[in-house]
């Protein structure tokens, strides 16, 4: 089992909403139109280019969540930007976007800046 860490370094205004269960994350890089909607993280370890895949889990302090459902591009996206949209819950008919993660419970975690994600292959 490998993990990968990284840490929340900044929250926008905009990132969490109850209405729509969807994390964004991006790493500091992201353009500033993106930061108010965004999670802003920095990865402690090294990531890889498969950091995730169907079954592999994703922590947010305690919080352990599964992926149910990956994008093609996700794990590129990850590797390259630090972004990746995790989504907790899809309507039904919608589809998974190929920069998106389905997680599992289906409940937005609770974050604060300075926290850290952990991503468990």
């Amino acid at each position: 089992m490998s993990m990968i860490s990284s840490k929340i370094l900044e929250i926008g205004e905009l990132a969490i909403s109850d209405e729509y269960p969807i994390i964004i994350l991006f790493n500091n890089t992201a353009p500033s139109e993106f930061r108010e909607i965004s999670v802003i993280h920095d990865f402690k370890d090294k990531p890889n280019k498969e950091m995730l895949k169907k079954g592999s889990k994703i922590m947010f302090g305690n919080t352990t969540y599964t992926v149910e459902d990956i994008g093609y591009v996700a794990n590129q996206t990850l590797f390259d930007l630090g972004h990746i949209s995790l989504y907790f819950g899809l309507e039904e008919g919608t589809n998974l976007l190929p920069g998106s993660a389905l997680l599992s419970p289906y409940k937005l975690p609770q974050i604060n800046v300075g926290d850290t994600i952990r991503f468990i292959k």
